[in-house]
């Protein structure tokens, strides 16, 4: 694998019992890279997350990625799941810190945790409760509890899905500004006009994926 390859796909095929989902897919992401994945509902992009994400092992092929590589996901569903309990912007970007619910903080955690937040320019509301918030802040908040581990690549699966044309703006803007941060980012969604800063597209097809869409 060259060395700038942060992930790499070979030959890899998916499917259940006798029925294919994906097959012969060859995908390099190098670092960096900002990496815009599209296609139809049921053509196979939630598998082909799965596979990078580790969740699903692939039926043929390998997927190349070293140990010490973190992936970071967010979902494309708006609402929390923290558990329920009415939690603070602040607590909710703190627990991406992979520490216990409700444990201690350092000094270093608190400064991360703000100095994220002062990113998606949610600093200011860090005290609010996250049931008071809009669609589009949710997703930046969710995108800014996985952003605070730091991880190697940031996978966001329709982050744009469930929120008003002025939040998916603003959110388009603010993952493009991760890019310009140097951010290997995976992003998957329907809509190909929230993918015109990605380096490269893959469109999802029946049973493949083919690139630059």
């Amino acid at each position: 694998m060259e060395n700038d390859v942060i992930l790499s796909l070979q030959d890899i095929s998916f499917g259940y019992s006798n029925q294919t989902v994906l097959e012969n897919v060859n995908l390099d992401i190098k670092t960096g890279e900002f990496i815009g994945i599209v296609g139809l509902n049921g053509s196979g992009k939630s598998t082909l997350l799965k596979l990078i994400l580790g969740v699903n092992k692939p039926t043929n092929g390998k997927i190349i990625k070293n140990d010490n590589v973190t992936v970071g996901y967010v979902n494309q569903t708006t609402i929390t799941e923290e558990g329920g309990f009415p939690a603070t912007i602040f607590e909710v970007v703190s627990l991406g810190l992979k520490k216990k619910p409700f444990s201690h903080l350092t000094k270093n955690d608190k400064e991360l945790v703000l100095k994220t937040l002062e990113i998606f320019n949610l600093k200011k509301l860090k005290n609010k409760s996250m049931s008071t918030l809009s669609g589009g802040q949710a997703q930046k908040v969710k995108i800014a509890k996985v952003l605070v581990s730091n991880p190697d690549i940031i996978v966001l699966d329709e982050p744009t899905s469930g929120i008003d044309a002025e939040s998916e703006e603003m959110l388009i803007e603010m993952i493009n500004h991760l890019h310009a941060m140097k951010k290997t980012i995976i992003f998957v969604s329907h809509n190909p006009d929230n993918l015109k800063g990605c380096d490269k597209i893959y469109k999802v097809i029946d049973k493949g994926v083919v690139s630059y869409a």
